[in-house]
């Protein structure tokens, strides 16, 4: 049941946010969610309808660190901007007992929360610019110094979920 309302939760949130994204992305957001629940990633649902999925990643340089990538973060539309993703990611924090946590995309959605200061590569490659690749340091002081690239491995390790939005598909 988690799996089916993670999934209903990612779609819902991604067919109704219009912009950049089209049924397409909302059924590749969903399915990616389904698909790193299955292979293992950390998931949350934060009262029934806020999720998200943190997976695992390696800083090359510093393997020893516990790190993760958030994504996909996902609200239904009647409770976005009310707290509830903030909310989710608190308690995802408090539960993943990790050093840093990574995430990729817009500085008004991550800018504030995820302000560390790194030199962290993206771990697939991607033409996304290194502005918006974001850190929060849980452990403080974890990423000072380190200069690496990153790995990641399992669903999140596709070139296209790392793309921008309107590059996931071909035009139609």
């Amino acid at each position: 049941m988690t799996t089916e309302l993670a999934w209903k939760i990612q779609y819902e949130a991604f067919a109704a946010a219009g912009g950049l994204y089209d049924e397409r992305h909302a059924k590749l957001y969903a399915d990616l969610a389904r698909d790193l629940i299955e292979d293992g990633s950390f998931s949350i649902i934060y009262k029934g309808v806020a999720h998200a999925c943190y997976t695992p990643m390696t800083i090359d340089e510093a393997p020893h660190l516990k790190v993760y990538v958030l994504a996909p973060l996902a609200v239904l539309p009647e409770y976005q901007s009310k707290g509830y993703a903030t909310r989710l990611m608190e308690e995802a924090e408090k539960q993943l007992d990790a050093d840093a946590i990574f995430v990729a995309g817009q500085p008004f959605h991550y800018g504030r929360r995820y302000n560390t200061p790194h030199k962290i590569g993206f771990p697939v490659k991607t033409e996304a610019p290194i502005e918006c690749w974001f850190a929060k340091a849980l452990t403080p002081g974890c990423l000072d110094g380190i200069v690496s690239t990153s790995t990641i491995t399992g669903p999140y390790s596709t070139e296209q979920i790392w793309q921008h939005p309107s590059d996931q598909f071909p035009p139609r």
